[in-house]
């Protein structure tokens, strides 16, 4: 089983997986624990602090915390199962909280989160590839893949979770289309980018 990482405002409740954005945001969370201590903590979470809520987590790691911080709960969604009923400490439930551009990229504004298995067989670059080329509006050729990549991570258009714990990485995609347009267009004209491979 995954390692578990005790959370600082429940002693009943484990991580198991959470992803923090540059900005200190929730990309991704996975709770196990008991189906009362779970509910509560959903409803806190929707509670301003100033009538006991919450707007923050802190996950430990040894001697570690990490804080993890839910601005507007309406940019979540959630998940949850019974893992396992009857047992001595009653129902076990696990719980995904998620950024909502995890599963539905933002196109309005061109973002997405990408979460990708620390242990895939499949290159991370060609997975993030395929993201990019479903979320820009441009249209980009496949053997482009290198040079626009390596641009998007000049730009920080690609950024890595500022922190993962667990089995999953996250990675924020934040696109801007005039400058991509420009970009391609000057690549294309210096013949960095051709219509043939």
């Amino acid at each position: 089983m995954a390692d578990l990482f005790a959370i600082g405002e429940y002693s009943d409740l484990y991580a198991d997986a959470c992803c923090v954005s540059s900005d200190g945001d929730c990309l991704f969370l996975s709770l196990w624990g008991r189906d009362t201590a779970i509910q509560e903590l959903l409803a806190r979470l929707t509670l301003p602090p100033a009538q006991n809520g919450l707007d923050a987590l802190h996950i430990m790691e040894g001697g570690t915390q990490h804080r993890v911080r839910f601005r507007d709960m309406d940019n979540y969604e959630k998940r949850t199962t019974r893992a396992f009923q009857k047992t001595r400490f009653g129902s076990l439930v696990q719980v995904w909280l998620f950024d909502q551009r995890c599963v539905s990229p933002d196109r309005a504004n061109l973002e997405a989160v990408m979460l990708i298995e620390r242990e895939t067989s499949e290159s991370i670059e060609n997975r993030l590839w395929q993201r990019i080329n479903d979320l820009c509006p441009l249209p980009l050729l496949d053997h482009w893949q290198e040079q626009v990549m390596a641009w998007l991570h000049q730009q920080n258009a690609i950024v890595p979770a500022q922190n993962s714990l667990g089995r999953l990485n996250a990675w924020e995609i934040k696109l801007d289309q005039n400058a991509m347009a420009m970009c391609i267009s000057e690549m294309i004209r210096t013949g960095h980018l051709t219509t043939e491979p």
